[in-house]
């Protein structure tokens, strides 16, 4: 999984921006911290914020949600030890992308702390994170019988046949002849996807039909009921039978 984290400038505008919010979420009896505003040296984390956020990014489990996209805003204080207190989420785009920001954070290595008129003094610090799920889903594939148009090749089956025999190579052995059968996706856009050899006749006939199929046309692909192209599994019989 990999995951997109907003670069420095980002940070500043919106430690800027977040601060006010977060003072009024600190409880009024923890109030024995500064602001980023007060500091005579800001906190900093150990390798510089880049490397915050490659900490961020190594241990985030984003979750698994197709087209999910947003920032998370949290806030914590930063204690004289480096250690990170009172973590919590201004604002999450929902599946449990706050509860993770709170557990990731609750594991992150101290931070060189801020001072204030040369004292090491507790720090409320706010920062986003930019969450991104760029793992691509696995989208489903359907049989033929769930598919309201079943996919076809161009011309027909006696096409397909006619297309792959001028590819076929046949083994040059005496008497060879049977019937392979082989099967394969279908992808939304016709190409050839997934390839099984479901049964062969041996001499690599099964990976022969395999070769001659992703070189055929593509297909014309199978479609629900509103017309939407989908992925469709297929099978076919494929006979041989030497020339000798």
């Amino acid at each position: 999984m990999t995951k997109k984290l907003l670069p420095l400038l980002s940070l500043l505008i919106a430690l800027i921006s977040f601060e006010i919010k977060a003072q009024k979420e600190i409880n009024s009896a923890t109030n024995d911290y500064k602001n980023m505003s007060e500091l005579d040296e800001t906190p900093a984390f150990p390798g510089g914020i880049q490397k915050f956020y490659d900490f961020i990014g190594a241990n985030y489990q984003t979750p698994k949600i197709q087209g999910l996209a947003g920032k998370i805003y949290v806030t914590f204080i930063i204690e004289k030890d480096g250690s990170l207190v009172d973590i919590r989420v201004l604002r999450d785009i929902g599946y449990g992308t706050g509860r993770e920001a709170i557990r990731v954070l609750q594991n992150c290595p101290k931070w060189i702390p801020g001072k204030y008129k040369g004292e090491t003094v507790r720090v409320l610090y706010s920062l986003p994170i930019n969450i991104e799920a760029t793992e691509k889903i696995e989208e489903k594939i359907y049989s033929v019988a769930e598919v309201f148009e079943k996919p076809t090749y161009p011309g027909g089956l006696q096409n397909f046949y006619k297309d792959l025999s001028k590819q076929f190579k046949t083994p040059e052995k005496v008497g060879l002849k049977g019937k392979l059968v082989i099967a394969f996706v279908i992808e939304k856009d016709g190409s050839i996807g997934q390839t099984t050899i479901l049964k062969d006749i041996g001499y690599g006939t099964g990976e022969e039909a395999i070769r001659c199929l992703k070189l055929n046309k593509k297909w014309i692909p199978g479609k629900l009921k509103d017309g939407t192209a989908v992925s469709t599994a297929y099978s076919l019989p494929v006979t041989i039978q030497s020339e000798n």
